[in-house]
């Protein structure tokens, strides 16, 4: 309902500033601007919810305001380019509608009529509502539940003795391994979910919901919002330094923390925040590309999941054979939406949904296949 109030009044506004307002400089510039963001504000929310599915959230409002560095958008290049020439071409068709009647004699009553319909379909779009709540919910004084329920951890393990792998499957929700919904879709990571511990009946709150959010809550027990001060950008030095993550605490019982991934790790802050919570040793597209078999051989958003889990192996195995404590971080990319990647040395590179092929569902029973073979390498070598 508010998308047609909004489009209505922002037809109202251009239909009569055009043929009752007149001609004056200042009425034409307001108007024209406020029409212009209402355009640019609908346009943000049709790319935002391509991506998101959700329209502007915290996710959109924090990827903007971190570095962009490595993001996988070599195939939105053009798109863009189409975006930018449409804008230029409405923001011309705008003001010549608008300019229709110049030689007619300024009205001032019909001018500010004009004016308030459009700042009522600005204010009326979906976009800018989610805007507005995404900015209230980053000023507004905090819950006091969360001080009372969050738990400062251990800043040291006792007596630790094992050594620790840690897989974050990118997108990779539980929602796929329900085989009634998605048959045969994940049967190599299923089985192991079958065989192992499985933390099931969870939630995903907000602030948790996007790779860096995910790492942050993961680690950290906190989620991650929008970071409207800095405190979590990528420009500043220090990501969340007031609180013990859990790299702080394997580092403070004697582990060595590694972490690598197929992206850039300056991508989203993912560098500043490991580095400011006890990873010295990182490892992403930048710090691979010297030492991976091929290094031409990569996706939009850095190497393919079978170089990074193979590196990762690699890197298992000449910690474990050095007998010191570590943990190993690694992060998938290839099931990264909205179609994700496939990568060759997969045996399920395609899958079939409502009888058609599906490129993000094949993306993600073929990382799973890679995922779960680098878990069974684990499994069956010397160390465990």
């Amino acid at each position: 309902m508010s998308e047609l109030l909004s489009f209505a009044l922002f037809l109202a506004s251009v239909l009569i500033y055009a043929w009752k307002a007149g001609r004056n400089t200042w009425w034409f510039a307001a108007t024209l601007t406020v029409l212009g963001l209402f355009v640019v504000l609908n346009i943000t929310l049709f790319a935002s919810d391509y991506f998101t599915g959700d329209g502007i959230n915290d996710a959109v409002l924090y990827t903007l305001t971190n570095s962009l560095t490595g993001a996988g958008v070599s195939k939105y290049i053009l798109p863009g380019i189409g975006i930018v020439l449409g804008l230029t071409a409405v923001f011309g068709a705008l003001g010549w509608i608008l300019r229709r009647r110049r030689h007619h004699p300024h009205h001032f009553g019909y001018s500010l009529l004009a004016l308030l319909l459009a700042l009522g379909s600005v204010d009326a779009s979906p976009a800018f509502r989610q805007i507005t709540e995404l900015v209230k919910s980053q000023s507004r004084d905090g819950d006091p539940d969360f001080a009372a329920y969050y738990k400062e951890p251990s800043k040291t393990i006792p007596d630790p003795k094992l050594n620790l792998v840690y897989i974050y499957g990118e997108s990779l929700e539980r929602t796929y391994f329900d085989n009634e919904a998605f048959p045969d879709l994940t049967p190599e990571l299923g089985a192991l979910k079958n065989e192992g511990l499985d933390f099931s009946h969870t939630q995903q709150l907000p602030g948790t919901d996007y790779t860096i959010a995910g790492m942050v809550a993961s680690q950290c027990g906190i989620p991650l919002f929008a970071p409207f001060e800095g405190n979590a950008s990528a420009s500043v030095s220090s990501f969340f330094p007031q609180n013990i993550c859990l790299g702080d605490i394997l580092k403070n019982s004697g582990y060595q923390n590694y972490f690598v991934q197929g992206a850039n790790l300056r991508f989203a802050g993912k560098d500043v925040f490991l580095k400011s919570h006890g990873f010295d040793h990182l490892y992403g597209s930048e710090e691979l590309k010297s030492v991976v078999a091929d290094p031409h051989y990569r996706n939009d958003w850095g190497f393919y999941d079978d170089t990074v889990l193979d590196e990762a192996w690699k890197k298992f195995e000449e910690l474990s054979r050095s007998g010191q404590r570590f943990s190993l971080f690694t992060l998938t990319v290839d099931t990264h939406h909205p179609d994700g990647f496939i990568s060759r040395t997969c045996n399920r590179k395609k899958y079939d949904f409502d009888g058609k092929p599906n490129q993000s569902f094949s993306a993600v029973s073929c990382s799973q296949e890679n995922i779960a073979a680098f878990i069974n390498k684990i499994k069956a070598s010397p160390w465990v």
